[in-house]
């Protein structure tokens, strides 16, 4: 299924480099922001401050974006982000090499970087299906994101490390040129791909409310909101500290190139998780492995506050990755299935404004738990969260799945 995966979205040459470039850049960028506000102010608050900037788009910038993704072409949707966030990097980085730079500047940077990461993700996510068949959906997704997590978090953070060793502009300007060079990829490209055939004449508000409507009234795609929303605010809530508790002078006394592959310990265990779905769903069923990457995932975010040992953290990290590459597999391939083509973009929005707008909660919280808690509790504290997933788990059996899809 995953060649067949891959010959499908082939037929694009645009959608299959895209896939390779636009991840290189969102992992220099999310990684090397918390390295350059590390350099300018090292309280919690104001780290996590950039995580907010960079996070807060999918609240603000999902709903428009879903209902952009099923009026336009999406290939040309992607493009325009895509330039956007080049666009706003460059910038970035003149202004490092140039003058000293404040951290608001830095917060508005992320937040534009952000809104065309939110743009990008709701035009692939919408796309997929449209080159894909129904029964490959998890074969494809499985490919995509191991895919994603080896260009943008395996090969991102520890590039920004060396990187960022040479001079703060530059991780803005290699993530700068990957967001232009998709752009002028998917520009050359004439394959279109839209949302409807039909002429769009409803309004904005009806055309948002059409997708939220649809979420939430289906009963499994509403439990995968909340329950992706919560998990959501305990990941983000730790790897908004997590640069604090990592690069010296914190406990665990890495250097940047150090966290960057503490980082990719995640990447790691997100390839694995992701490429096992498929055998894991035979053998186990989906609900049951739905149940198993949620604790996995808990275990993993509160494994760092269990012992000031950098191997444990990336091990750590690591089981955290596989829950979460099950998780995601799994459940966007179910989207995607019961959701047509037509309304995919606008019910993706509707999602990720719960569950990816969950994510800026997250990154406040976590600078309050790091604060009142510890950097070790705030982990504990994220795990303990997580768990709270395991509610959701009966509106997601083998049987109700099967039956929605029916």
């Amino acid at each position: 299924m995953a060649r067949a995966a891959l010959r499908g979205l082939r037929s694009s040459s645009s959608a299959d480099s895209t896939g390779r470039i636009v991840p290189l850049g969102d992992g220099l960028a999310l990684a090397a922001f918390p390295l350059v506000a590390v350099n300018l102010s090292r309280t919690p608050g104001a780290v996590a401050g950039v995580g907010l900037a960079a996070t807060l788009p999918q609240l603000l910038v999902a709903l428009p974006a879903g209902v952009a993704t099923d009026r336009a072409e999406r290939r040309r949707m992607m493009a325009g982000a895509a330039t956007l966030g080049g666009a706003a990097l460059a910038t970035l980085a003149v202004l490092l090499g140039a003058v000293s730079v404040d951290l608001a500047v830095l917060d508005v940077v992320a937040f534009v970087v952000g809104s065309a990461q939110v743009l990008i993700a709701a035009s692939s996510s919408a796309l997929l299906p449209q080159v894909v068949s129904l029964d490959g959906l998890e074969g494809a997704n499985a490919w995509l994101f191991s895919m994603q997590h080896a260009v943008a978090s395996l090969g991102g953070p520890p590039l920004a490390g060396v990187l960022v060793a040479l001079g703060l502009g530059a991780p803005m300007w290699a993530a700068a040129s990957c967001y232009l060079l998709a752009a002028a990829v998917l520009t050359s490209s004439g394959v279109a791909f839209r949302g409807s055939d039909t002429k769009q004449v409803s309004s904005l508000r009806a055309d948002v409310a059409e997708g939220l409507k649809l979420v939430a009234g289906h009963r499994q795609l509403r439990a995968f909101t909340v329950m992706t929303a919560v998990a959501n605010v305990a990941s983000e809530g730790t790897v908004v500290v997590l640069v604090l508790y990592a690069v010296a002078p914190g406990p665990l006394g890495l250097s940047r190139v150090g966290y960057g592959l503490l980082l990719s310990c995640f990447a790691v265990g997100g390839i694995v998780g992701a490429g096992a779905t498929k055998r894991l769903v035979r053998r186990v069923g989906r609900g049951k492995l739905l149940a198993g990457s949620v604790l996995a995932l808990a275990v993993g975010l509160a494994g760092p506050g269990m012992l000031v040992d950098p191997y444990i953290a990336g091990a750590a990290l690591a089981v955290a990755g596989f829950g979460a590459g099950c998780y995601n597999v799994t459940s966007v391939s179910f989207r995607q299935r019961v959701v047509p083509a037509a309304i995919l973009g606008r019910a993706t929005a509707a999602y990720r404004l719960v569950a990816l707008g969950a994510v800026p909660v997250g990154a406040v919280l976590g600078g309050v738990a790091a604060k009142l808690l510890g950097l070790q509790g705030s982990f504990l504290a994220a795990g303990m969260l997580t768990l709270a997933c395991l509610v959701g788990m009966g509106a997601v059996t083998e049987g109700a799945l099967r039956s929605a899809e029916s």
